[in-house]
């Protein structure tokens, strides 16, 4: 989905964009799990340019690169399940001194034969806690230019987060955001690429 990688860079150099960020993980070490099937190399169905390239993990942390055509954005993933659903929380690696780093929800729905994942939508939790403030602890960056761009950031506790993930798990339109994923395809062997000609 182009417009989730694309967002996911623009965060981690602090440009307003529209992915809910979170300043603490969606996880413990108890909830996480090993996800085999989200390991190689996706392509976007939207959009072939980019590819999801999800690395063997170590100790539970999976490297995962977001390429496009100019770009590449490297995170930290972690699969985990909270009552019997696996998510993905994504972690940027391409930090620096001045940027805090961020937290990335996706609700995984499919492995196979494709990858179908959900993102928290931005504009549902801002109707929300403009109506309820106190359903989750969090903090508004104001842009005084355009207050249409202002951004929520998240700074609940992990058990916040959790409850508050939980509670909205079966709402349509909290997950309004999914997009897909396909393998890639290996390439065909012919006889020639076998050496038998």
């Amino acid at each position: 989905m182009r417009r989730f990688a694309v967002l996911m860079s623009a965060a981690v150099t602090m440009v307003a964009g529209c992915v809910v960020t979170s300043v603490c993980p969606y996880y413990t070490s108890k909830e996480l799990i090993h996800e085999p099937a989200i390991q190689g190399r996706w392509i976007n169905c939207k959009n072939p340019a980019e590819t999801w390239t999800f690395d063997q993990p170590t100790n539970f942390a999976c490297r995962l690169t977001l390429a496009e055509e100019t770009k590449a954005t490297v995170l930290e993933t972690h699969a985990f399940k909270l009552n019997g659903q696996v998510f993905l929380d994504l972690f940027s690696r391409e930090q620096d001194y001045h940027v805090i780093p961020a937290h990335y929800l996706l609700r995984v729905d499919q492995t196979a034969p494709s990858l179908k994942l959900s993102e928290l939508d931005d504009a549902w939790l801002t109707a929300l806690l403009t109506n309820n403030p106190a359903a989750i602890r969090h903090h508004v960056v104001q842009n005084s230019g355009n207050p249409a761009a202002n951004r929520i950031i998240l700074t609940a506790s992990t058990a916040e987060l959790q409850e508050f993930v939980l509670r909205h798990l079966k709402n349509s339109e909290a997950w309004k955001h999914a997009f897909e994923l396909r393998p890639e395809k290996p390439p065909v062997e012919t006889a020639q690429t076998k050496g038998l000609l």
